[in-house]
């Protein structure tokens, strides 16, 4: 049984299933009718049968009353004429027939009874024979109409299921088509359209399609890392003092002015402490090798923020100072270059903690070959840090434009 289920057409079942279902509905609703008309039918034929015998009854009780059976006769046979009833007949209080008129032909007969009164006694009583063949019939033509009524609609359900199922079978068959590893023909033996989609699911390499993270070590964590760490001096201390939007304009043109500088020199930039940026550089480019890249953005970014000062209410002070790793940053993949780089960080944040308007460098980046052939430095600004001079003509020159380019994009931005 299941395998001829699973070998019958999606659409097939559904609008079988559908049909079935709409038919027993149907059927339960006709059977309900055909009871409540029986009843109803039959209620109404006992009060007109009692009615009509109670009639009778009255039209002779005074010819019985006189002892006139020749009226009595006269006036049951007239009864039969002029109404439904096929058979009328009084009997005495005995149980003795007194009279009868016409004859009971049909099928199905119901009787109904009525006394006749003289006075207040009892001198007989009446009995009317009437047929039911023409209800039967009634009945049972009603029962045949919603029969046909029943199946007409449960075809028309089959139809509409059909062409839904049909509908919902291509669906499934051409997601089945998209998800199938070899090109061929659709089997019909393979069964329906659900069981041909849960077969191509099944068949998929699903440990290979699950996504993996690679563990492999990226060559450029393990490259040598220039730090230009932030300290945010100005930002922790508006924390506690601006409102809501005005803090989150005020951190978004710092992001700016940052993100900016770092561009130039292909910076990049992460929140690594609580109110502290780093912009990391590994490698040697054009520009320069990655301790004096970082130098120039520190630069960049200490002159930028001294213009916008002259035109905003409020302070953007920054300590900064530029660190040296073996290491570049670590990802997903691999965190041991990140946890290296921890120790470089903290001790950045503590020289920031002593540069105030300076960018201190840390010995390595001092020794670094481009910083000393470009930058001016001044030794032992705190411990074995030094601070950043001034850069040699053409480079001087090269981060004026660049800083007349970031004040130009900033004011565009406003």
């Amino acid at each position: 049984m299941k395998d001829r289920i699973n070998n019958t057409s999606l659409s097939q079942l559904l609008a079988l299933v559908a049909a079935a279902f709409c038919l027993v509905v149907s059927l339960a609703l006709v059977m309900l009718a055909a009871t409540s008309s029986q009843h109803m039918q039959e209620s109404q034929q006992a009060e007109y049968g009692g009615a009509l015998a109670n009639q009778i009854a009255r039209r002779i009780s005074t010819a019985l009353e006189t002892g006139d059976l020749l009226n009595v006769a006269a006036s049951l046979q007239r009864f039969v004429e002029t109404s439904s009833a096929e058979q009328v007949a009084i009997f005495d209080v005995e149980g003795k027939a007194l009279g009868q008129a016409g004859q009971a032909t049909g099928k199905t007969q119901q009787q109904y009874r009525a006394p006749v009164r003289i006075d207040n006694d009892t001198a007989g009583e009446v009995v009317i024979t009437i047929s039911t063949d023409n209800a039967q019939a009634a009945r049972l033509r009603l029962l045949l109409s919603l029969l046909g009524l029943a199946i007409l609609l449960s075809l028309a359900v089959y139809g509409a299921s059909h062409q839904l199922g049909q509908r919902l079978a291509r669906q499934l068959a051409g997601l089945a088509e998209k998800i199938k590893l070899e090109s061929s023909e659709p089997d019909p033996a393979a069964g329906n359209e659900l069981v041909q989609l849960r077969s191509q699911i099944d068949a998929l390499p699903m440990d290979l399609l699950r996504t993996r993270s690679s563990s492999e070590p990226r060559d450029e964590n393990y490259r040598a890392t220039a730090a230009l760490y932030l300290h945010l001096d100005s930002l922790s201390h508006y924390v506690d003092t601006l409102d809501e939007h005005s803090l989150q304009r005020y951190t978004d043109r710092l992001h700016q002015v940052v993100y900016a500088a770092a561009g130039f020199y292909g910076g990049q930039l992460q929140v690594t402490r609580q109110f502290g940026l780093v912009i990391y550089f590994n490698g040697d480019t054009n520009a320069g090798s990655g301790p004096f890249r970082a130098a120039s953005t520190g630069w960049l970014i200490k002159a930028v923020c001294h213009q916008l000062e002259k035109t905003m209410p409020l302070s953007l002070s920054i300590a900064m100072a530029v660190g040296f790793s073996e290491l570049g940053v670590g990802d997903a993949s691999d965190i041991y270059p990140g946890l290296y780089m921890q120790s470089t960080l903290d001790e950045l944040q503590a020289a920031c903690a002593e540069a105030g308007d300076r960018i201190l460098l840390s010995p390595a980046i001092a020794d670094d070959v481009d910083i000393n052939g470009r930058v001016e430095q001044r030794p032992e600004a705190w411990a074995s840090y030094s601070a950043l001079g001034a850069f040699a003509g053409q480079y001087q020159d090269l981060l004026e434009r660049q800083l007349r380019l970031i004040l130009k994009r900033l004011q565009e931005l406003v």
